[in-house]
């Protein structure tokens, strides 16, 4: 009923008289003095800065490659819709949207990545939309464009619930690219620790709409997985059926309920029930896996808390970020022996994971420019950890994966023309990443006296070694196994890997060059550091959370 009534309000408000302005609907100004350029293509338009053009080839090749299949199990082709490029804003994400109709993507590739190129994956996932836009846009409601313009599109995307319009774009940029997200074990991870509860509680509506009490999985992962069950229980794309009888009757309001009845007898809260079911048996029947990890932490768990990046102080401390529903984002050191927390300082919106040396702590933060929306940096911070007092380094605003070297601060530097590279202070190897490769993380060895990163590019994930003559090496191949948070320590590599089909701490041998998983999880492992003591940092994951 919730859902019901939110969406005749939305429906009747987008057809009520508006104060009419430039934009209907504005993402944000980009920074003054861009040049922007534009490349007329079959699918439209695509229009980015001067200095991108190498990139807006990449995505204007990306669009063509994919538009004969983009739009498999709907009857009609993707809208033609302009594609506009975004280049200097580090939170990653993309829109489609009408009024004016166009595609936003915000080309920055994302920090907590998997194992595929972030154009691939957002021009996939976005060109979706346009598909679902184009089978929406019809009929009735095309004829209803003559009046209001463009603003009767925006009220045909309202037929359909947004966790449709989600789960249908991830289905497709799992099925059409190299490597969806839906393919991660985290994407079911947080389904997979509630288990039973998803079925048992009595209010479906939390499930759809969200709360501030409990953890709920967002819509692209419930869209995704109503989506690819309905696809497999009726062999077709059942949302066809209920874009067309939506865009032929949109004054019945309640299109999608009438288009699941008629055509399936069914509806969405049976589609909810069954998904779950299945997915619940399936996972019950799995063997059964143990933590290997132990707690640190002895604080009660009184809401949904995550702790991250745990780094060893000393014997007896070790500090990571925390976040729960009551507090926003901040240090905490955890005493080893007794368990117990005491809070050091608040931070920011954290784009990457902090990195300890010699009394200091490093991280990076998401900073948005006061002028213009589109311009949000990844400000390089430090915090001196006796004081507790976080500062930001001036002029170090494209920064991320800060790393202490025994020659100073390294770090990866993102330049908005979209290469990478790594550079640092005085003394520090600069070394310059190939055109279309990403680097999510960097790692200082103090054996081997060497910068090690991770990377992406067409071949999948890898790790890099940067030599003294400033040439990389590789220390494995590409594949298309997602790695994350690298760290390095007395000769080994530690990061999280999929290889294993869960996300689980693995470790790499500088001297034998073997790579080794380190930890076993009922759900999964992240944030792996070694502690100098013959231990492990990382947080492990269940219903109520990340825990160190």
């Amino acid at each position: 009923m919730a859902r019901m009534l939110a969406r005749v309000a939305l429906l009747f408000g987008a057809l009520l008289p508006v104060v009419a302005s430039g934009q209907y609907y504005d993402w944000g100004r980009s920074p003054q003095g861009m040049r922007w350029m534009q490349a007329k293509l079959p699918s439209g338009k695509v229009v980015f800065p001067d200095y991108y053009s190498d990139n807006a080839a990449r995505v204007a090749r990306y669009l063509d490659t994919i538009r004969p299949s983009i739009s498999y199990g709907f009857e009609y082709a993707p809208l033609k819709m302009p594609v506009v490029l975004h280049t200097e804003n580090f939170v990653a994400n993309g829109m489609a949207m009408w009024a004016p109709k166009r595609i936003e993507l915000e080309m920055i590739p994302d920090a907590q990545p998997f194992a595929e190129p972030w154009l691939k994956h957002l021009v996939t996932h976005e060109y979706r939309h346009a598909v679902q836009y184009g089978n929406l846009y019809r009929r009735f409601m095309k004829g209803l464009g003559y009046v209001p313009g463009q603003q009767a599109g925006f009220v045909s995307s309202v037929l359909v619930p947004v966790w449709f319009l989600e789960g249908d774009a991830v289905m497709a940029e799992t099925q059409m690219s190299s490597f969806g997200r839906a393919l991660q074990p985290s994407f079911t991870m947080e389904y997979r620790a509630l288990g039973d509860a998803v079925r048992s509680r009595r209010n479906i509506d939390r499930w759809f709409c969200g709360s501030y009490r409990t953890n709920v999985p967002d819509h692209y992962h419930l869209g995704y997985q109503i989506a690819a069950y309905a696809d497999t229980r009726y062999r077709e794309n059942i949302w066809d059926k209920v874009a067309w009888y939506g865009a032929r009757n949109p004054y019945m309001i309640f299109t999608t309920s009438i288009a699941l009845k008629k055509f399936y007898r069914t509806d969405v809260g049976t589609l909810f029930a069954e998904t779950f079911d299945g997915l619940n048996y399936y996972w019950n029947a799995l063997p059964a896996r143990r933590n290997s990890s132990r707690y640190l932490s002895a604080e009660p768990v009184e809401s949904y808390t995550t702790y991250a990046f745990p780094l060893a102080i000393d014997a007896q401390r070790v500090l990571a970020l925390k976040t729960d529903y009551d507090r926003p984002t901040r240090f905490v050191t955890i005493d080893t022996e007794s368990g117990r927390e005491r809070a050091v300082a608040y931070t920011g919106s954290v784009s990457t994971r902090p990195a300890y040396a010699d009394g200091r702590v490093w991280w990076t933060e998401y900073r948005r420019s006061t002028l213009f929306e589109q311009r949000v940096n990844s400000q390089l911070c430090y915090m001196d950890l006796d004081r507790g007092k976080p500062k930001a380094v001036r002029g170090r605003r494209h920064a991320l994966y800060p790393t202490p070297t025994d020659r100073g601060l390294a770090w990866v530097e993102y330049s908005p023309d979209g290469r990478f590279a790594v550079t640092g202070e005085a003394g520090v190897q600069h070394w310059e990443a190939p055109a279309q490769t990403e680097l999510h993380g960097l790692a200082w060895d103090d054996r081997t006296a060497r910068l090690y990163f991770l990377a992406t590019d067409d071949s999948g994930m890898w790790l890099g070694r940067i030599e003294p003559d400033g040439t990389a090496t590789h220390l494995t191949e590409g594949a298309y196994i997602t790695l994350s948070d690298l760290t390095a320590r007395d000769g080994r590599l530690y990061f999280g890997s999929i290889a294993s089909g869960y996300d689980e701490v693995h470790c790499y041998d500088l001297a034998t060059g073997r790579q080794y998983r380190l930890s076993t999880s009922t759900y999964g492992s992240f944030s792996p550091s070694a502690d100098g003591e013959g231990n492990v940092l990382m947080t492990t994951y269940d219903a109520e959370g990340y825990h160190a």
